[in-house]
């Protein structure tokens, strides 16, 4: 299995804590956010990583060398990360066709038994949803069909109709990562949609008949970090 972190944004929103560092590298409980990901997949068996990177790059690459020196990981690194959205920074990596994909954002904070569930569950395609905890308006919501499989995802639907939000981890099949890369690239490059998140090319998928499972991680510590509010959750969680 192949597995893609992205880490290209500036992640405004956690200023001044980001001015110097990308926000994978802020510390919560004595190591940094990449680190503590970078480390649970490896733990897994999971070696065959690429991290998109983009704002402050360099201090990616510095602080996996450091502290993985034995790892082959790939960077990417994405030019244009002030004015493009992750959509962008996944259709640089461009993955194997014929390989599972685990996908993951580098901001997201989450126990070792996160990995486990999504790795474990059947499903060839899908996606980490937390249920618990009121929706916010800015998560991305999942909306289910009565065969409990990913209907639509998006930051716009109503949370009323929502089962839960997306946390940020997915895996897919070899077919579904044969049919992205095309998609992704025809919305970026061709309808120059830069500033749409990835999900739009999942939920267009989803639409012409492909399967994504929802699997729920109730029960489990799995955070993502935008904003300071955040930030400090996560490290009471997690220490």
């Amino acid at each position: 299995m192949q597995v893609v972190l992205l880490a290209a944004g500036q992640a405004t929103r956690l200023r001044p804590m980001t001015d110097d560092r990308p926000k994978c590298l802020l510390d919560v409980g004595g190591r940094s956010i990449l680190s503590r990901a970078v480390g649970l997949l490896r733990e897994r068996g999971l070696e065959h990583i690429t991290i998109v990177e983009g704002y402050r790059g360099d201090m990616i690459r510095l602080a996996m060398a450091a502290e993985f020196p034995a790892a082959a990981i790939r960077f990417v690194h994405n030019d244009d990360y002030a004015t493009t959205n992750n959509e962008w920074s996944l259709m640089l990596a461009e993955c194997a066709a014929d390989k599972p994909l685990l996908l993951l954002d580098a901001d997201i904070m989450f126990e070792g038994a996160v990995l486990d569930r999504l790795l474990s569950h059947p499903a060839p395609s899908r996606l980490g949803l937390r249920t618990e905890g009121a929706i916010g308006a800015e998560e991305m919501k999942v909306r289910l069909d009565p065969r409990g499989l990913v209907a639509d995802l998006g930051k716009g639907l109503a949370p009323a109709e929502a089962a839960g939000e997306s946390v940020g981890i997915e895996i897919f099949s070899p077919d579904f990562v044969a049919a992205l890369w095309p998609v992704m690239r025809r919305r970026q490059m061709v309808e120059r949609r830069t500033d749409e998140f990835y999900e739009a090319s999942f939920v267009e998928l989803i639409r012409s008949g492909h399967e994504v499972a929802a699997v729920d991680l109730a029960g489990l510590a799995c955070r993502e970090i935008d904003t300071i509010e955040d930030l400090h959750a996560a490290r009471r969680e997690f220490n």
